[in-house]
């Protein structure tokens, strides 16, 4: 009786579809990364326009992948800098261009593994 149990259980579990997932992509090679993530409400596009003008004006900045990823404006900038100083700097600068708090999740890391993500209200 357990074994049949155990088969249906397992027949059942393979019937189910797995829940769609809204994350972000993974990028493998950025020198710093910045998610604008949404949660039903659109992304933060002042701080995408801030974050945008930002790098557009640095020389430390050698090229920016965008990639959108969802419905909703949803969007990764995969920036490769010129070195890793000046991915630090920037984390620094990006960081300081997101609000205290953001009800649409921001996140920014570098390559070498520091992160910061901004707070929910």
């Amino acid at each position: 009786m357990i074994a049949r149990t155990a088969l249906l259980a397992l027949a059942l579990s393979a019937c189910t579809t797995p829940a769609e997932t809204t994350a972000a992509p993974q990028e493998a090679t950025c020198d710093l990364k910045v998610d604008f993530a949404s949660i039903g409400t659109g992304i933060d596009s002042d701080t995408l326009q801030k974050v945008d003008a930002l790098l557009s004006g640095d020389t430390g900045v050698a090229t920016v992948d965008r990639k959108r990823w969802g419905m909703e404006g949803e969007i990764t900038l995969c920036v490769d800098t010129r070195t890793e100083a000046d991915a630090n700097r920037l984390f620094e600068e990006v960081k300081g261009l997101f609000p205290a708090s953001s009800a649409k999740p921001l996140r920014v890391e570098t390559g070498s593994g520091k992160a910061y993500q901004a707070p929910a209200p």
